[in-house]
């Protein structure tokens, strides 16, 4: 599976993403498998940023030290990978952090969309850097669609109106 295959919706865990789920099946052989958790640790880092990975999670996983590393950037930004079994969950947000992951992770033009569009190549071979370089890259983009969904009433899905405009051209063209 690769990044642009992701489930549509939360499974019934509570489960966003897992990094098992990008590294079976046609993983790049030239790639770590480490590299199938990557778009995943850098939306962590994020929610990290901007307090929405939930405290008192992170305290009952026992992974303060790593979130507090991962703010001073002392550590790579994927440094939760291993304790957290690879996984983004619902459990480990908070409910603002849940309700944007659940309106912004969808595949089909969501997070997965934004990382394709700010890593091309990289991002379909599994070949994004796990260092901060790459989440400057990415985090802005992750705000930026966070203000979106803030001003549009915090909808349950994003507002993508570039999607919506292409579907109109696309249905207008068969009436021509």
């Amino acid at each position: 599976m690769n990044p642009t295959e992701t489930p549509a919706e939360e499974s019934p865990t509570g489960e966003y993403d897992v990094w098992s789920w990008h590294t079976e099946g046609q993983f790049p052989t030239d790639q770590p498998p480490e590299h199938g958790y990557v778009h995943i640790g850098m939306y962590l880092v994020w929610l990290i940023d901007v307090g929405m990975l939930d405290s008192d999670w992170a305290t009952r996983a026992g992974v303060g030290a790593v979130v507090e590393r991962i703010r001073q950037r002392s550590v790579d930004p994927c440094a939760l990978r291993d304790k957290t079994d690879g996984r983004l969950s619902a459990d480990m947000l908070t409910d603002e952090g849940d309700a944007f992951t659940a309106a912004y992770y969808a595949p089909e033009y969501g997070y997965t969309s934004d990382w394709n569009r700010a890593f091309g190549r990289l991002a379909s071979r599994y070949a994004v850097p796990d260092d901060w370089a790459s989440y400057d890259r990415i985090g802005p983009v992750i705000e930026h669609r966070f203000d979106e969904w803030v001003k549009a009433g915090r909808p349950d899905l994003m507002p993508m109106p570039r999607l919506l405009g292409a579907l109109l051209r696309l249905a207008t063209r068969g009436r021509r």
